[in-house]
């Protein structure tokens, strides 16, 4: 009796673990943003060029928006993100995506270390978060968490369906 009651304990302590795991991989897996992998790659040094030009403040991508008359993606990061760094570095020098958003967007990189003021009238629940917003000054599209460029894409479409 007593071999079978040590052999149930830590089974007991086992089987909730496993149940915990589960629960938090099952509501991960329900959440709308996607968890990075990582491929290995180091971050982008500061001193690579840039392919997408990323306005530093609302005000100057708003004017481009209006003056090109597209509409604006809009990405919220901070530093010390692990998955804002993801994002830059998979999602956003993504060709595919940097050519689209190149062409048909104007992007608009917001940081609170940058853009406090801005930022303070915006709801920004997560970091990362990716707006699309048109030229007449509304948003149309939000997204919470990492997007990878499939994502990402399958957004901007929506965005300019609208």
């Amino acid at each position: 009796m007593k071999r079978i009651m040590v052999f149930t304990k830590p089974m007991m302590g086992l089987a909730v673990a496993l149940i915990a795991i589960m629960t938090v991989a099952c509501q991960a897996r329900n959440a709308e943003a996607e968890m990075p992998t990582y491929t290995g790659v180091a971050p982008l040094s500061h001193s690579a060029k840039p392919r997408l030009t990323w306005h530093r403040t609302l005000r100057a991508g708003w004017q481009e928006a209006r003056r090109r008359n597209v509409p604006m993606v809009i990405y919220i990061s901070t530093d010390h993100c692990v998955y804002c760094d993801a994002m830059k570095r998979d999602t956003w020098c993504d060709e595919t995506v940097e050519q689209r958003v190149s062409q048909d967007f104007v992007a608009i990189l917001l940081t609170p270390q940058e853009n406090q003021a801005t930022l303070g009238r915006i709801d920004v629940s997560a970091y990362p978060t990716t707006l699309i917003g048109v030229p007449e000054g509304k948003i149309v599209g939000h997204r919470t968490g990492y997007q990878p460029a499939a994502a990402v894409h399958q957004f901007l479409s929506e965005a300019l369906k609208r």
